[in-house]
């Protein structure tokens, strides 16, 4: 760098531009010179020409010939040398060349005319030095035109000629007329005060535009992933709403099946039939909440529960996978009661406990635990004796389809579950621990807030059994597999059960009971364009109550906007039945309280 880039740097720093945003400013610069390269030439040319004729009328026929050849080829270098320096355009490898190779033609330039108008200065001819003072300033004024994008090169031109010649004038010339060359050296002051005035304007002026430009590249990279975004979110609710359909029928089966059946090689085939069936689950739940978080569907629903009742139930879920892999399972939580949407956070740490299982190797370990971290919170932990993750990939581990083995056997899914987590601790204002030794095992958990044990709700049996006071149910999906798998395990929980494909067909059954309903349980997408939430409502209004009821869809989008109400849950599909079971005692528990 040269030292008037040196300057020009660290004044650009003074007025806010860093040096990278100085580097494009000056291959801005660079190539305004360039492209004005001819027009400056036509106009120097021009003037050569005239003060050729001035010169010759003045009797100087031999120095107008002179006077010809050299300036004009001057203007002849400054013509070809872009051409030959940057013949495709500058570019920032060739920049610093070409800015310093035009200031030293520029300089050569500004000599040769001060040198010209030296050799012709007659002090005894007005005529004579009319001419002279008209070659110094014409050239530099000429030169403030091109070189006003790139100042170093004009102080560079008006240095070179008004210097040398107004010292020459001031030794030579006496009278009153030195008060002219003292003139010139107040002129060449003034060019630099204006030069430099016109560069920071210019600078500003191309970093201005340089910005305009960013920021509308930006909006349009902006615009382009919110189209990418949109189109993700409708794909993934459209492929997750077909594909709930027959995973949620399925489901509603493999419940009531297990009723039914008692041999153990029967319940050990049911087991594995389950196991598939929840592995498709999870990764079907996993491109599920993922839309209805971008597509703002989730709906948090805060409330006091026992964390260590919810801990026995992961472990509950998850006993047979373990025992599979004779991984020692072990629960250390006390009953405690925090306040947080239990799904959500159920959710969270079910999928810390996938991962434990998936990763811990046969014959280790896998401790739940919840454990006081403060006056008012507790710290509840997942931890196995897996391999671990190193220390610079632990942060990416919580994007989305980030998975560190993908050889593993065990790397299974589409790497969602941690990247759910941080989303949904996000949405619940919870702290994610994380902790993970290479080797050793991981650790992983979140912080919940207590709550008083007084306000926990009455206990309620979560299995499978009939429920203690049979509700009267209704039901209306479209699906036939899904109404009709749905009806069979609500009737193996001895519900009482009318089952409708539409809501005008539930209106209809309705009117002919006698009771009024304990529960709704509606799709939200039904035939012909008919919503879950309108049949809800008409369903109400028949009845004159607001029955709670559970809408359930896999099309995520349609959750986006839904009421937020104590009367009315949100289920995506495909939903177990364990989830169904528990959604409808805590709905139907509000109802009764």
């Amino acid at each position: 760098m040269t030292r008037s880039d040196s300057s020009d740097a660290n004044s650009a720093e003074r007025r806010g531009f860093a040096a990278e945003d100085l580097a494009q400013v000056r291959l801005s610069q660079a190539q305004l010179l360039r492209q004005r390269t001819n027009q400056s030439c036509l106009i120097i040319q021009v003037v050569i020409l005239y003060l050729t004729t001035l010169i010759a009328l003045s009797g100087a026929q031999q120095f107008a010939v002179l006077w010809v050849l050299v300036t004009s080829s001057l203007v002849g270098l400054v013509f070809l040398y872009p051409r030959w320096m940057v013949p495709d355009g500058v570019t920032p490898q060739r920049l610093n060349r070409y800015l310093t190779g035009h200031v030293i033609i520029s300089g050569l330039t500004g000599l040769a005319w001060s040198t010209l108008a030296i050799l012709f200065l007659d002090t005894g001819s007005v005529l004579n030095l009319f001419i002279t003072i008209n070659m110094v300033f014409s050239i530099s004024v000429g030169g403030m035109m091109p070189s006003s994008e790139y100042r170093p090169s004009f102080v560079s031109l008006s240095t070179a000629t008004l210097v040398p010649f107004s010292a020459y004038w001031l030794i030579e010339v006496e009278g009153g007329l030195r008060l002219i060359g003292l003139g010139l050296l107040i002129y060449y002051g003034f060019g630099l005060l204006v030069s430099a005035r016109a560069e920071v304007q210019t600078v500003e002026s191309l970093a201005a535009q340089r910005n305009r430009r960013l920021s509308e590249q930006l909006r349009e990279q902006a615009d382009k992933l919110a189209r990418v975004s949109a189109e993700k979110t409708r794909f993934l609710a459209a492929a997750s709403h077909d594909m709930s359909q027959p995973l949620q029928a399925q489901g509603f089966l493999i419940g009531a099946l297990r009723s039914q059946i008692s041999q153990p090689e029967q319940r050990d085939l049911l087991d594995r039939i389950e196991a598939c069936w929840r592995s498709q689950q999870s990764l079907l739940q996993g491109l599920v909440e993922t839309a209805r978080i971008d597509s703002g569907g989730i709906v948090v629903k805060p409330s006091v529960f026992d964390i260590g009742e919810t801990l026995s139930h992961l472990a509950a879920e998850v006993s047979k996978s373990a025992a599979d892999k004779q991984i020692q399972l072990s629960v250390d939580a006390e009953p405690v009661a925090v306040r947080s949407d239990p799904l959500l956070t159920g959710r969270i740490l079910r999928n810390f406990l996938s991962n434990a299982l998936k990763f811990t190797p046969k014959g280790g370990r896998i401790s739940l635990s919840a454990r006081p971290e403060g006056n008012k919170t507790i710290r509840v932990e997942i931890s196995d004796t897996g391999p671990g993750i190193p220390p610079e990939a632990q942060e990416r581990i919580f994007e989305e389809y980030v998975q560190l083995d993908r050889d593993s056997s065990d790397a299974r899914g589409l790497g969602l579950g941690l990247s759910i987590v941080r989303q949904l601790a996000d949405r619940l204002g919870l702290e994610i621990v994380f902790n993970s030794v290479p080797g050793e095992g991981t650790s992983a958990g979140i912080i919940l807030p207590t709550a008083e044990a007084g306000d926990l709700p009455v206990s309620v049996e979560q299995g499978f059994e009939a429920f203690p006071d049979p509700p009267f149910v209704v039901l209306v999906d479209d699906d036939k597999a899904v109404r009709e798998s749905l009806s069979i395990l609500l009737t193996g929980w001895s519900c009482r059960v009318i089952a409708a494909e539409s809501g005008s067909e539930a209106l209809e059954a309705l009117s002919w009971a006698p009771d009024t309903p304990d529960i709704l349980l509606v799709d939200k997408r039904l035939k012909q364009g008919e919503d879950g939430l309108s049949v809800i409502d008409a369903l109400r209004a028949e009845v004159a109550e607001t029955v709670p009821a559970i809408l359930m869809s896999g099309d995520i989008e349609r959750f986006k906007g839904l009421p937020e109400t104590d009367a009315l849950t949100l289920l995506a599909k495909p939903a177990d039945p364990f989830q169904l079971r528990r959604a409808m005692l805590d709905l139907m528990d509000f109802d009764r309280d």
